[in-house]
């Protein structure tokens, strides 16, 4: 899988947690301990993450919310 592609699929993981538990860009980003600014840029694919960032990310997404 490319990195393009993984990012994409980075992202269209983050949209479907954010609906299946109704989560924001703030507390996504909060959970993630990204700026909201980062994450929004990360999500929409104005940025590359990090190798730390996709892991926290990836983290989060694997966890289902208290």
């Amino acid at each position: 899988m490319s990195q393009e592609q993984e990012l994409s699929s980075l992202a269209e993981a983050i949209i479907a947690y954010q609906k299946k538990y109704d989560k924001t860009d703030g507390e996504m980003a909060f959970g993630s301990r990204l700026t909201v600014e980062k994450f929004h840029a990360i999500k929409t694919g104005e940025l590359q993450p990090t190798t730390g960032e996709q892991a926290a990310l990836h983290s989060l997404i694997a966890k289902k919310p208290l």
